[in-house]
């Protein structure tokens, strides 16, 4: 398998040099456009965006993107993978941006609690908050993340037994969308020394565990938020989105029927549409989608 010096080589995008590290970062369009910050979730880095991006930059949008740390292209520090950590890069990242205007930023799964904290830190710069499928508590009731968080074990079972699972899921589901390009991709920064090193750092640390005080933090200051889920997501199910959405001030949702957890990736054009047309993108009587505010 290639190295990582050998991925970021043939990759687009800079390296940032943010705390813990090298941060990878993307950025397509011009400082005077409106721009909007794309945060990854748990296990994929920034190309679960790759079908998302386009649309968004068709329709005007600067799009930056980046690796967490552990993940893709930044580097792997040997330092404790909690939230703190990536809330850190994640502002880090936006301080680095000069733009014209407010920032919207949109945050998939646990990329979506990175981007509700986001906005409880810096409201000043992020002006609309997009919160796809986001994340209530993965290691609630699970007893894989548990083991993944036992100290001496933990690692090594992400190694033999985490990481190889992981990679049949992509390969499943990459498959069924006809993105299997997409497959050695994750292959490729998964088996880069330091990812499953990260996943169970992240889980020792309950990095994934419960979210409801990151989104029960934001304000009703008149920030725009918009939630989006898929109907038949099983990482984060609709219940999970629901108590969410309890937890927020007056918001949009959307809910895109036949969508699952990759609805970034199957329904980019639906959630690029919500973004640049506000609410009169949002799904009509009959459509077949949710649209409700709270």
């Amino acid at each position: 398998m290639p190295s990582l010096d050998d991925l970021r080589r043939e990759a687009p995008g800079r390296l940032v040099q943010l705390g813990a590290g090298l941060t990878h970062v993307v950025d397509e369009g011009g400082a005077n456009s409106k721009t909007v910050l794309l945060v990854h979730g748990a296990t994929v880095p920034h190309w679960e965006f790759d079908r998302l991006a386009p649309q968004l930059r068709i329709t005007g949008w600067r799009v930056v993107r980046f690796d967490f740390f552990g993940h893709g292209l930044s580097d792997r520090p040997a330092v404790p993978y909690d939230f703190d950590l990536f809330l850190e890069q994640a502002l880090g990242v936006l301080d680095t941006l000069r733009t014209a205007h407010r920032v919207t930023v949109l945050g998939h799964s646990f990329g979506a609690a990175i981007a509700a904290a986001m906005a409880a830190e810096r409201p000043a710069r992020i002006e609309h908050l997009v919160l796809v499928a986001p994340l209530l508590d993965f290691m609630a009731g699970a007893m894989l993340p548990r083991l993944f968080a036992l100290p001496g074990i933990g690692r090594p079972l992400m190694r033999r037994i985490g990481v190889p699972a992981l990679e049949r899921r992509r390969r499943r589901r990459y498959a069924a969308i006809g993105a299997e390009s997409l497959t050695e991709r994750y292959i490729a920064q998964a088996r880069a020394p330091g990812y499953a090193e990260a996943l169970s750092s992240m889980f020792a640390h309950r990095t994934l565990g419960d979210q409801r005080a990151r989104y029960r933090r934001l304000q009703p200051d008149g920030r725009e938020i918009l939630v989006v889920a898929g109907a038949l997501d099983t990482i984060v199910p609709l219940r999970g989105v629901a108590e969410v959405r309890n937890l927020l001030p007056p918001h949009d949702y959307l809910e895109i029927a036949q969508a699952e957890h990759n609805v970034l990736l199957t329904h980019p054009e639906r959630v690029a549409a919500a973004l640049s047309l506000g609410n009169s993108a949002l799904p009509t009587e009959g459509s077949g989608e949710v649209r409700s505010p709270l």
